[in-house]
């Protein structure tokens, strides 16, 4: 099982073992390089023993109040930090930590095993019970490799083509469940009990009676210190850059911090209404990082499509998986820690679909003419009167909050001969109505905080897989505790005021910007599918054989009607394309996922064994 996670941890390896008990741990190392940092880690009385993946930033912090009580540290690792935290406090010591974590401890004596997982998820936690044996791991593979069978999750298939990600607790294997991000578990004598140990709903409830006098200064010193935190590291540390606003004042935070001569890395794309290269060359000069650009093209493509379809464990979501794991790859012959800017459009209202939920009856008013508009040329990479058209065709506002992150909607799939129930959706369903108890007349808000637990929880999984796949460490450091806390309590108008949102963003450390940063357009890591699947040989034979494709003989799909997407597909039809691609991702994901899982699940292909 450690094993097959061997990516993830190349630079050492340990295991505990103690009768029916045991915990492996593949390292990867970030502070402390010592044989020192070690795992599994263990008291000396042989009491409790832990293994742990992630970072906990404030662990200097924390060790100095800990020294204070007396603790003995024989390490310089925030791992040691951590375990002398819950021998002290137990599961207290949790809220303490501002960090990205998953970690399990064995308690010998209570015979009790404790697992727990960061506030936002940033670092993945999956476990399985089979056979009267508990199973977890950082990804479903290693427990498979254990002996877990792989059988598919057919109930979530329509939530697959719909959103492209099985949210909450579910996932694609029947048998493998996520432990939700800010949960814990404890298992006793056979016991199983999961816990919320992190309540947004009421931390934000409580902000909003003690608010900052100038959340501008506010969020600008806290986003600054947020990103100094994650550049602690006793490896090189580096930042993914693109031309957008989250990245690039990542950028500008490190230069605020007197980071020098930091590596900064780009995807760039021949087709220009993509490519972002120039604008992230313009913003790594004016903060003097160094700059790195990295581009995927014909079969390379389709080659880091299938090693992400392994790495990532489920069908890829965002359709830009490879080039995360190309960029990935490159930045490691530079840096081991590399800072996304993940998470800011989602708490600051960053995406343009919330927009439209700010004035909802309005356009629904306008519906008419936004069918109208769809049929002139949007001049972009995305028609978004297409999606307004198709978005307003279910009027009740559940509907177009459950649905404002697809691409498809129910109505697109009805045309497919498949009715699906928003109903069905439960974890997300019951996301949306904690969003609506917390912000209930505000629309825009409530897709927001929607998304913090659903699209989010996709993007951080693709974000950890791609560069873990690489043996990469991913920071984020707009999801620090203290803004997850503060910004959803702020009111509406400082975040989505404006034509582009991100308004508290736009006016503190955006100011620091480039000009050309601030009025661009914004691309959102887009990748050019529509020309790949016209033209690349492997994707143009995909398409001629899309008929026979074995997914047509899955449950769900089975009912889709290949002939009419194909040509829906060829005659550029909006929903086509869209289910065309998912297709092809879940069909690839299909072929090479299962193929390297027969080898790897035998003694003799685990790579490493």
């Amino acid at each position: 099982m450690r094993d097959a996670m061997l990516h993830r941890g190349p630079d050492g390896a340990g295991v505990h073992l103690d009768g029916n008990v045991g915990l492996a741990h593949r390292r990867l190392a970030i502070i402390d390089l010592s044989e020192n940092g070690h795992q599994p880690f263990s008291t000396p009385d042989g009491r409790f023993h832990m293994t742990y993946n992630g970072e906990v930033f404030n662990f200097l912090e924390l060790r100095r109040e800990l020294e204070k009580e007396g603790h003995r540290f024989c390490s310089e690792s925030d791992t040691e930090v951590l375990f002398h935290l819950y021998v002290r406090y137990g599961e207290a010591a949790l809220e303490k930590l501002n960090g990205m974590f998953a970690f399990a401890i064995w308690d010998n004596q209570e015979k009790r095993l404790f697992l727990a997982r960061d506030r936002m998820g940033v670092k993945p936690l999956y476990y399985a019970i089979q056979d009267q044996t508990f199973f977890f791991a950082s990804e479903p593979k290693a427990i498979i490799t254990g002996g877990v069978s792989p059988e598919l999750n057919e109930d979530g298939f329509s939530e697959l083509l719909l959103f492209k990600y099985i949210a909450g607790e579910a996932t694609i294997f029947k048998n493998i469940n996520r432990l939700l991000p800010g949960h814990c578990m404890t298992l006793t004598d056979g016991r199983l009990n999961i816990r919320r140990w992190w309540d947004l709903p009421g931390k934000i409830q409580s902000n909003r009676e003690q608010l900052p006098r100038d959340p501008f200064q506010w969020f600008e010193e806290t986003f600054y210190s947020s990103v100094q935190y994650r550049t602690i590291s006793d490896v090189p540390v580096g930042v993914m850059l693109s031309g957008g606003l989250d990245s690039s004042s990542i950028a500008a935070a490190l230069h605020h911090n007197g980071n020098k001569n930091l590596a900064s890395f780009t995807v760039t794309f021949d087709d220009q209404r993509y490519n972002e290269g120039p604008l992230a060359q313009k913003v790594a000069e004016v903060f003097g990082l160094n700059f790195h650009s990295v581009q995927l093209e014909g079969q390379d493509l389709l080659d880091h499509l299938e090693e992400a379809s392994w790495y990532h464990d489920e069908p890829l979501v965002h359709q830009n998986d490879a080039q995360m794991l190309a960029l990935a790859r490159h930045a490691k012959q530079y840096v081991t820690v590399l800072l996304s800017g993940e998470g800011g459009d989602e708490l600051m209202g960053g995406y343009f679909r919330y927009k439209p939920l700010r004035h909802y009856a309005i356009l629904q008013t306008l519906s008419p003419l936004v069918r109208l508009l769809n049929h002139l040329p949007s001049g972009g990479i995305v028609n978004r009167f297409d999606k307004l058209s198709r978005y307003f065709e279910d009027s009740r506002l559940s509907s177009l909050l459950l649905f404002n992150a697809s691409n498809l909607y129910p109505a697109d799939l009805k045309q497919m001969g498949i009715r699906v129930a928003p109903e069905q959706f439960e974890y997300r369903n019951k996301v949306l109505d904690e969003a609506i108890q917390l912000y209930p007349k505000e629309p825009s808000r409530q897709a927001m905080y929607l998304d913090l637990f659903t699209h989010m929880s996709s993007v951080l999984d693709r974000n950890d897989r791609m560069t873990m796949g690489a043996s990469i460490e991913c920071r984020v450091p707009f999801l620090d505790y203290r803004l997850l806390e503060m910004i959803p309590a702020l009111p509406s108008d400082f975040l989505l005021k404006g034509k582009k949102g991100k308004y508290l963003l736009f006016n503190s450390v955006g100011q620091k910007l480039p000009a050309e940063v601030r009025t661009f357009k914004k691309l959102g890591f887009s990748v050019p599918w529509e020309r790949y699947m016209r033209s690349n040989p492997a994707f143009l034979d995909y398409i001629n054989k899309f008929e026979k494709n074995e997914i047509f003989q899955m449950p769900l799909f089975e009912k889709l009607p290949a002939k009419k997407i194909k040509k829906a597909f060829l005659d550029q039809n909006p929903v086509g394309e869209t289910i065309i691609r998912q297709l092809f991702m879940l069909s690839i994901w299909k072929d090479s996922y299962f193929g390297k899982l027969n080898h790897v699940s035998s003694p003799m292909g685990i790579p490493g064994a």
